[in-house]
C-alpha cells in the first residue's frame, strides 16, 4: 500500500474550500496539510484556493521538499528566528537557553541528516537520549515540544 512517498488515491472530489473553526478563516486541505487562505469568503482566498487546486490538479501531487537542506541548516535558521523572537526588552529570555542547548543535542545526533529524513524514529532517539541523561520528565516533554515547534517552524 503507500507509505509518504506513495502517490494519492484519484477522487472524483476536489478538496473542499472550508471555514476553519477554530479560526474562522478559510482552509483546503492537500495532502494532509491545511493551507490557510485568509478571510473566509474573500476573493484573495478564493483566488489561491484556485491557484493551489490548479496546482494539484496539474501533477503537483506530491509536496516539493528541499532535499538538500540539513538539519544543521534548519537549527541555524530557527536560531536566528529565536534571538529575535524570545527576548524581553532588551535581554534574552530562559527559552533561549533551553532552545539552544535542545539544539546543540539535536546537531549532534543529526546534523548532517536532510531535514526531510528527520522523523518521529530521530525524535524518539532524541528523547531516549535525554532520558539516559537522566533529565526529569517535564523537562524531556518540554525539550521534545521545542524540536516540534522547530520542525513546525521550519
Amino acid at each position: 500500500m503507500g507509505g509518504p512517498s506513495a502517490t494519492p488515491r484519484l477522487v472524483k472530489t476536489l478538496p473542499k474550500y472550508r471555514k476553519h473553526c477554530a479560526s474562522g478563516r478559510a482552509v483546503v486541505t492537500l495532502l494532509g496539510t491545511g493551507h490557510y487562505l485568509g478571510p473566509l469568503s474573500s476573493k484573495s482566498s478564493k483566488q489561491l484556493y484556485d491557484r493551489l487546486i490548479a496546482e494539484y490538479c496539474s501533477g503537483q501531487r506530491t509536496p516539493v521538499a528541499e532535499e538538500s537542506i540539513t538539519v544543521l541548516e534548519v537549527i541555524h535558521r530557527y536560531w536566528q528566528f529565536c534571538k529575535t523572537y524570545y527576548v524581553k526588552g532588551v535581554k534574552p529570555t530562559s527559552e533561549q537557553g533551553a532552545i539552544r542547548w535542545v539544539a546543540k543535542s539535536r546537531k549532534q545526533f543529526y546534523g548532517s541528516l536532510p531535514a526531510s529524513k528527520f522523523g518521529p524514529l530521530a525524535l524518539k532517539t532524541l528523547r531516549n537520549g535525554w532520558i539516559t541523561n537522566g533529565l526529569y520528565r517535564s523537562t524531556i516533554n518540554q525539550n521534545v515540544g521545542r524540536v516540534v515547534r522547530m520542525i513546525r517552524w521550519c
